[in-house]
């Protein structure tokens, strides 16, 4: 490895998570461990959001404690963004995903200023000269309808009638 290299370069992460077969009253708990274990490396959370109950795209499966499975059409979204020593973040994530209460978690390298925040985001008002509106047909232009073309036009060319185009642009030096 090359000395040069620093091994305790500081980066800012962020992990999404999914938290699922928990009562609703237990969630909290379930983030402030997550908490507590980014907390454990020695990590400043930067920004984070509390979980809120989304249905999921397809049911998950997960292999509980006694080797059955359960099956989880909803979970618990929510993600925090940290700041964390680079060599310390593969430790977290293994311990994140061993929680028998997160079903999925994807931990992320990103920035630390504030990011985009989907359906939380502001929205932009119809007021703005920028935005977007449908227009009604009493104010659409009126427009010329172009004349069809000829139907010889739109018969395909035959191989050798290409052949032949392209021998008439082509011209030889």
């Amino acid at each position: 490895m090359d000395e040069n290299i620093r091994e305790d370069r500081v980066s800012v992460y962020e992990i999404g998570y999914l938290i699922a077969g928990v009562p609703e009253e237990r969630v909290s708990a379930e983030v402030d461990a997550i908490k507590g274990a980014i907390a454990g490396i020695g990590a400043a959370v930067i920004a984070d959001e509390a979980p809120r109950r989304e249905g999921l795209a397809y049911t998950i499966r997960k292999k509980n404690v006694s080797g059955s499975y359960e099956k989880h059409d909803e979970a618990y979204f929510g993600w925090v963004k940290f700041e964390a020593v680079t060599d310390k973040v593969e430790g977290l994530k293994k311990t994140i995903e061993a929680m028998p209460s997160v079903l999925r978690m994807l931990m992320i390298t990103t920035v630390k200023e504030a990011t985009y925040l989907g359906k939380h985001a502001p929205a932009v008002t119809a007021a703005a000269p920028y935005a977007r509106r449908p227009i009604t047909l009493a104010e659409a232009p009126e427009t010329e309808i172009a004349p069809e073309k000829d139907a010889a036009a739109a018969i395909p060319a035959t191989v050798e009638e290409m052949d032949k185009s392209i021998d008439d642009m082509v011209k030889e030096v």
